[in-house]
């Protein structure tokens, strides 16, 4: 009997160190132990008039901004409130926002956008949307295709050109346009029941993955990601960046031009849940991060809470990606921010939840 209860014993204390090895992982993951101040050397300007500003595309040669809006917080346990994509001028604050899909009749809850514009001036808006659906069912994504319909001193128009769906695009975040109908879309998880996905996000799980559209069909070109979040590419469409939320890290691929599979470079620590990825005209990518991502939840449940904000710049043709601190904010300013795009002298910051976006100017 005695044997019995020293073993069951050591058990027990197997257990209890194995449980605080796990939980401290979950918390020094979600940056727990980290210290946010606020630092920015510019200034900022709300805009108010777009609730949700999740995810934001720059056209660099007009300074147009196309922006994702969600009300998350609207439902209350009822249907999401209509999506809706704003337009904008990120060099032009004082611009009330413009709805573009507002008189659409569809049903749209847009997720992770993305532009792409080919030699002739052609371009296309690529938008993740979530349509209604029950909370048990899979295969609640989709990707819409829009081309964007220009005229000299009007506000452009979207037209609704195609929808792809395919069982391999089932948790879809953002999308990165490589071509008309050609894409990456990140699956932040790969589990099919809510709990497998609540599993993914606390133990870490590496279940997430990278889905190829060639204009077709689909295939997963990268697996292996811890909350695969946002996804842009560099100018010359050979190398794809990831955000790995809950891994803290940013994951630079390379692109088989022929085959479309990614194979990885290199991986970067960012110290902090990223979210989207701008890429400006010179290669350099600006990301939203979650510091506290412990903090994200709680702000996604009541907006009393607040939730640091971080706008990260990196280098990634550098040897140590040189991550420069470009924004961060302790949520007073703007919680839960979610995506950053700059031209080099302005700056936008959308977040989750937040009913503004932030328009600021850089400092030198």
């Amino acid at each position: 009997m005695g044997r019995a209860f020293r073993l069951l014993g050591v058990l027990f204390v197997l257990l209890l160190l194995v449980g605080g090895a796990l939980l401290y992982r979950t918390l020094n993951a979600a940056g727990y132990f980290r210290a946010v101040t606020s630092s920015f050397a510019g200034t900022c300007q709300a805009i108010p008039g777009v609730v949700g500003a999740e995810d934001m595309e720059l056209d660099r040669k007009s300074g147009a901004l196309y922006i994702s809006s969600q009300d998350r917080r609207s439902h209350d346990g009822k249907p999401l409130a209509q999506g809706d994509i704003f337009f904008a001028h990120l060099d032009r604050p004082e611009e009330a926002p413009q709805s573009l899909t507002a008189l659409m009749s569809m049903t749209l809850h847009p997720h992770g956008i993305s532009l792409f514009t080919d030699a002739n001036g052609k371009k296309t808006l690529a938008v993740v949307n979530h349509p209604e659906r029950s909370a048990a069912e899979r295969g609640s994504s989709e990707i819409m295709l829009f081309d964007v319909v220009e005229a000299p001193g009007k506000t452009p128009q979207l037209s609704l050109r195609r929808r792809v769906t395919d069982p391999l695009i089932h948790d879809a975040n953002d999308v990165t346009l490589v071509g008309h109908d050609s894409f990456y879309v990140t699956n932040d998880h790969g589990s099919e029941t809510d709990f497998g996905k609540q599993l993914e996000t606390w133990l870490l799980l590496p279940r997430a993955n990278v889905v190829f559209f060639d204009g077709n069909a689909a295939k997963v070109a990268a697996t292996g990601l811890n909350y695969a979040n946002g996804i842009n590419r560099s100018a010359d469409f050979a190398t794809i960046y990831v955000a790995e939320s809950t891994g803290r890290t940013l994951d630079i691929f390379h692109r088989d031009m022929t085959s479309n599979m990614l194979s990885p470079v290199r991986s970067l620590f960012l110290n902090a849940g990223p979210d989207n990825i701008d890429v400006d005209g010179d290669g350099s990518l600006w990301i939203a991060a979650h510091p506290k991502m412990l903090d994200f939840l709680a702000h996604a449940k009541d907006a009393k809470n607040l939730s640091p904000t971080e706008v990260l710049k990196v280098d990634p043709a550098a040897e140590d990606g040189a991550i420069r601190t470009i924004y961060a904010n302790t949520g007073g300013e703007i919680s839960g921010g979610s995506t950053a795009v700059s031209d080099g002298k302005r700056l936008a910051v959308g977040a989750v939840f937040e009913p503004k976006y932030l328009n600021c100017t850089l400092g030198r």
